[in-house]
């Protein structure tokens, strides 16, 4: 969703107006308003359970598709972007009926199912990560643009941070993403009791926080952070997931970063991921199955003690950042929309 932000901003920059499609249970019913943008919800669900439910999600994005065809000639849009999941689909799919220029954005290295079966049938596929363009074959136009990401993230300070969130350096970040992760949370926890040299911030999310605590003065433990840029650009080593707006979050700021990809992905989704960033020399793995409290201090408590190595790692961190990349997306959509109109 936040990628999608960032590139309504720049549209918006740019004299466009920009409308949401989406879920009714989605995170955009919270982000897009507050944001100040408008949103079309709509009832869908995913693909996920037996038989029935499969009906009903068929049934509801069948719906979806006829809504979305009537809104799409009513608004008349210059162009129409899909950021994956089925919360986008019924948009394209209406869009490519339509024949309005249709765009995709891919964020990870892996193409996900949507983003597959609609980059068919886009005008062009926008990947965050280079090896994605190969992976959707030659019958896809793609393109690599890098990651939409917010803007707080280059601008930040560390002295303003630091003041900010009252942290003394050196600063450990662990953050398992919006969802938490529940191995990295318990091991953080247990890992950072006692005393410690060095401050640590760890960012749980809702559904592990009322489990986990800490007698460190210097552990804090926050459920969520609505600034998580300060929180990074405080950080001196940084423990994330492999999720993509993650790694390009922390490639925005350059930090030295622990990657511990989320396992379970039939695709390797977030290995592929991290793969990208540790093959560069911008940051390590540490393979979910080894992750305890001992092995997770000692990998952070190595980082901060081989000050030349960080460094050499969050400069790597920050050349694979890219920062044009909301602005990339925004630029092929009205070019595409100016051709439309012209």
């Amino acid at each position: 969703m936040i990628p999608a932000l960032c590139v309504a901003e720049s549209l918006r920059e740019r004299g466009a107006e920009v409308v949401f499609f989406g879920s009714e249970s989605g995170l955009e019913r919270e982000l897009v308003p507050k944001a100040g943008f408008g949103l079309h919800a709509l009832p869908l669900s995913g693909l996920a359970g037996g038989p029935a439910s499969r009906a009903r999600a068929s049934l509801l994005f069948a719906r979806a598709v006829v809504r979305c065809r009537a809104l799409l000639r009513e608004l008349r849009p210059g162009a129409v972007l899909g950021v994956g999941g089925y919360a986008s689909a019924p948009a394209v799919a209406a869009a490519r009926l339509l024949g309005i220029p249709t765009f995709i954005h891919e964020q990870n290295s892996v193409p996900g199912k949507v983003n597959r079966a609609a980059g068919r049938f886009a005008r062009e596929v926008l990947v965050a990560f280079p090896d994605a363009a190969r992976r959707f074959g030659r019958a896809v136009r793609a393109a690599h643009v890098g990651m939409p990401t917010r803007r707080q993230f280059f601008s930040a300070s560390r002295e303003e941070a630091l003041r900010r969130l009252g942290l003394e350096p050196p600063v450990v970040l662990v953050f398992g993403g919006s969802g938490g992760a529940l191995r990295i949370n318990l091991a953080a926890a247990e890992a950072f009791r006692g005393q410690t040299p060095y401050s640590v911030v760890q960012i749980s999310g809702r559904r592990d926080f009322p489990r986990l605590s800490s007698d460190n003065p210097r552990h804090r433990i926050l459920e969520y952070a609505e600034d998580i840029w300060h929180h990074v650009t405080a950080a001196d080593v940084v423990v994330i997931r492999g999720g993509a707006g993650s790694l390009f979050d922390v490639a925005a700021v350059g930090r030295a970063a622990i990657v511990v990809p989320y396992p379970h992905h039939r695709d390797n989704q977030q290995l592929l991921n991290a793969r990208y960033f540790t093959e560069r020399g911008a940051a390590e793995l540490l393979p979910d199955h080894e992750v305890d409290a001992k092995t997770l201090r000692g990998r952070v408590e190595e980082l901060l003690g081989d000050g030349e190595r960080r460094l050499r790692m969050a400069s790597s961190m920050r050349s694979l950042a890219t920062p044009r990349a909301a602005e990339e997306v925004a630029e092929r959509m009205l070019a595409a929309g100016r051709e439309g109109t012209g």
